[in-house]
């Protein structure tokens, strides 16, 4: 039996042990992070040592245009959601996703890098990683730190140490069990308040604004502001799992409760789901977010004068 070494090794293991560490109470089908979970981000470096590994290259047409990614395959969150009312922002019908991306020469067991605009983008690359996984692609991941973190990592290793280092690199994401909740599930846990809700969006969605085509402005009733990018560090990477628990603790998100996030369309949402169930919590995306719920008038909202 091979001895696995490297701290990069270690590094990743630790990261897996994130995943499933805490056992966490149900969520919208009495389902909770699987125990075989990875985590949904990667560093560069670890990121290069999966093995076989396709490229999903979802940053925006001039980023892509300035820096191209030799094999990498194009696609946005758009490809894979519904642009119909009152449906939009959905995930697609989840044959319809896996014929897109096995269209796209990529099978359910290939391993798939998602590289993405990070800081300054939107979380498509969370959004990409999410639909996948709802779709049976259990071995994606986004890159953290984006286009320069890979290209930073390319120049440092050789191929040859890449490929030497892959074969450390077996951990296979199985039965991974769905990180969706439908509206359904959001208003029938509220007055229970069975959920924690998070929203994702600026301070001045949460407080009415709609600068993204809500048909009416507000949050769902009892959510807690949560803007995407306060996962970020000055630096642009993702925070460490400690400063993510102590902010989560600030604003009174428990650990023991399952949280539902959302923001306009569920991109920034399925970003910060991605984050939180690398870190161990019960988190969950609802996709149609702002623009199903505020479509529809007999969904409650609240607004902050």
């Amino acid at each position: 039996m091979k001895i696995w070494r490297g701290y990069g090794i270690y590094l990743f293991v630790i990261s897996l042990l994130w995943a499933y560490w805490l056992q966490l109470s149900a969520g919208p089908q009495g389902s909770t992070p699987s125990k075989g979970e990875s985590p949904w981000f990667l560093s560069a470096e670890l990121a290069l040592q999966t093995p076989k590994y396709t490229i999903l290259d979802t940053r925006s047409y001039l980023h892509r245009i300035k820096n191209k990614v030799p094999s990498s395959k194009v696609i946005s969150w758009e490809d894979l959601s519904r642009s119909d009312q009152p449906h939009k922002g959905e995930l697609l019908e989840l044959k319809l996703v896996r014929k897109k991306i096995n269209d796209l020469g990529i099978q359910e067991s290939d391993y798939i890098l998602v590289l993405g605009d990070g800081i300054a983008g939107w979380g498509e690359e969370g959004r990409i990683v999410w639909s996948l996984r709802e779709a049976g692609f259990n071995q994606s991941f986004w890159v953290e730190g984006g286009y320069p973190a890979y290209e930073k990592e390319i120049q440092r290793i050789s191929d040859s140490k890449k490929n030497k280092e892959s074969e450390l690199y077996k951990f296979q994401n199985k039965n991974i069990q769905s990180s969706a909740v439908l509206k359904e599930d959001i208003l029938q846990g509220l007055q229970t308040k069975k959920y924690q809700i998070l929203d994702t969006r600026e301070p001045r969605e949460f407080s009415g604004a709609t600068p993204y085509g809500e048909t009416r402005g507000g949050h769902i009733p009892g959510a807690k502001s949560f803007f995407y990018q306060e996962l970020f560090d000055n630096k642009g990477n993702i925070k460490s799992k400690s400063e993510v628990d102590r902010y989560l603790k600030q604003i009174g998100i428990q650990k023991d409760k399952p949280i539902v996030a959302y923001c306009t369309g569920g991109v920034r949402s399925a970003f910060v789901v991605g984050i939180l169930r690398t870190y161990g919590y019960n988190a969950y995306n609802y996709a149609g977010s702002m623009w199903e719920w505020s479509y529809d008038p007999k969904l409650p909202l609240e607004t902050n004068h």
